[in-house]
């Protein structure tokens, strides 16, 4: 009888011991954010040759374990990602429809509308009273209020930009974070695992930091053989096994002022096609590298916004002054009249931030309300006040009246933050559908772990009883044969 009976019972304590190990360890981490069930892989130990009387037989010498291994699925990991990257887009346009419906207050009653039609009704009511003092006081004080009004639309506009801006440089600075904590990852699992040791709790890791970075961006992940990762964004290396790349935010060209994503150490600007970065820069509006034309399915939101209102501001306050200059005013002799809005900075045009009110229009007999100059000539009022309704601006159906292309503004920008909401609603559930999939495979069970434990403890047990029985065999061997004859 040899020895090697010992070896089998002992195999059978050891692995069953490391089953137990692993299966405590995945019950200790059922609340682990992230954490990816371990599986004790266990495999037949080697098997000796003898030579018996009736010729070679192999005998196997008991149990090992192979590896502990994770139970994920890859396919459902790159799907998680990818879909992932496009909720963090959606998610990021959906919060800046919301913010910019806040600025424009529209539908309710304190929005750009309302202030228009009190200034509209204003002149109306200077058309039945062209000589009044006191409704070309009201006139002022509406034409005041829709300055200022105005150029406090246009000053959210453009801190909702800049704070888009500013947080695209943030996000920049938590991507390349979370890239040098892999790189710092992919070292300490490479120096684990060359070793023969387990690295499961460090690719636990690094792929919730993957998981984060990809609602940033839409990062391409490649895992090696050697169990290191590499990313690429854009075709441009962030992680290259234990080595990262940051990126850094910067203007595209000299003088801009908006924030692109550039590679550190060369002026190459990183293209992202989805994920949070990419919903910021449309949000904010990115500058289109060729052709100077955006596409409206793809909206850069708070720009094209702007640059629709100061259409239909420059050429409302332009309509509206050239009127006011060619009627005359109740002076005595009657003039012309001036411009009623003039622009702060003459260099630039009647925009958002650069009207004010002609200051010469305190004098209330300087509102010109009618053609001839005549008493009860209201010509000019009249005319002023039916602007609202005349073709003026060119949009995608052709000229409509002010009115209506400011309702074109709100319509575009609802059924966009509603295409946002919709379609961020479908992504979040996709996103979820997908996470529980991976969790039904990748997460702990209970009652699964709790069977394990049973299985183990009973086969270590079992293992226990073979070698207290082989113990016994071996003494009777050893004390009690040969006694016969004494």
């Amino acid at each position: 009888m040899s020895f090697a009976s010992y070896e089998i019972a002992r195999s059978g304590l050891t692995v069953n011991e490391r089953g137990l190990y692993v299966t405590g360890h995945n019950i200790a981490n059922v609340n682990t954010p992230g954490y990816v069930r371990q599986q004790a892989m266990i495999k037949n130990g080697p098997v000796n040759t003898v030579l018996t009387r009736g010729g070679l037989m192999q005998v196997g010498l008991g149990a090992d374990i192979q590896e502990i291994r994770q139970i994920r699925n890859t396919f459902l990991d790159n799907m998680y990602r990818k879909e992932n990257s496009a909720l963090g887009y959606w998610e990021t346009r959906q919060k800046t429809f919301i913010d910019l419906q806040a600025i424009l207050g529209e539908p309710m009653e304190s929005g750009l509308q309302n202030i228009l039609n009190q200034f509209w009704d204003a002149w109306q009511e200077l058309a039945k009273e062209p000589d009044s003092l006191t409704v070309r006081a009201l006139v002022r004080q509406r034409s005041e209020a829709l300055v200022q009004y105005v150029n406090h639309l246009g000053e959210q506009l453009d801190r909702l930009q800049n704070d888009l801006n500013n947080e695209i440089a943030v996000r920049i600075g938590e991507i390349n974070e979370i890239t040098r904590e892999i790189a710092e990852l992919n070292v300490t699992i490479l120096k684990n695992e060359v070793s023969g040791d387990t690295a499961a709790d460090y690719r636990d890791q690094r792929n919730q930091l993957i998981d984060r970075l990809t609602r940033l961006a839409d990062v391409n992940v490649i895992e090696m053989q050697d169990g290191q990762v590499d990313i690429t964004l854009g075709g441009y290396f962030l992680v290259q096994r234990g080595i990262s790349t940051d990126l850094y935010a910067e203007e595209r060209n000299p003088g801009d002022i908006f924030y692109v994503a550039k590679l550190a150490g060369t002026d190459i600007e990183v293209p992202v096609k989805s994920g949070i970065l990419k919903g910021l820069m449309e949000s904010r509006g990115e500058i289109p590298v060729s052709g100077g034309v955006t596409s409206e399915d793809t909206m850069n939101i708070v720009s094209d916004v702007k640059n629709k209102l100061n259409t239909l501001i420059s050429v409302m306050l332009n309509e509206i002054n050239n009127l006011h200059k060619s009627g005359m005013n109740i002076k005595d002799p009657p003039e012309y009249g001036e411009d009623i809005f003039v622009a702060i900075n003459p260099a630039k045009p009647l925009q958002m931030g650069n009207i004010t009110l002609n200051p010469n229009l305190s004098d209330l007999s300087v509102i010109a309300a009618s053609k001839t100059g005549m008493a009860g000539d209201n010509t000019i009022a009249l005319e002023i006040a039916n602007l609202r309704n005349k073709a003026l601006i060119m949009s995608k159906t052709g000229l409509v009246s002010i009115d209506d292309y400011y309702q074109y503004i709100i319509l575009t920008v609802g059924n966009k933050a509603s295409e946002a909401v919709n379609i961020t609603g479908s992504q979040q559930n996709l996103v979820q559908a997908i996470d529980m999939q991976r969790t039904a495979i990748a997460g702990v069970s209970m009652d699964e772990e709790m069977t394990n434990m049973l299985k183990f403890k009973f086969a270590y047990d079992a293992a226990s009883r073979v070698l207290n029985i082989i113990d016994s065999m071996m003494e009777t061997v050893v004390n009690r044969m040969g006694l016969t004859g004494r």
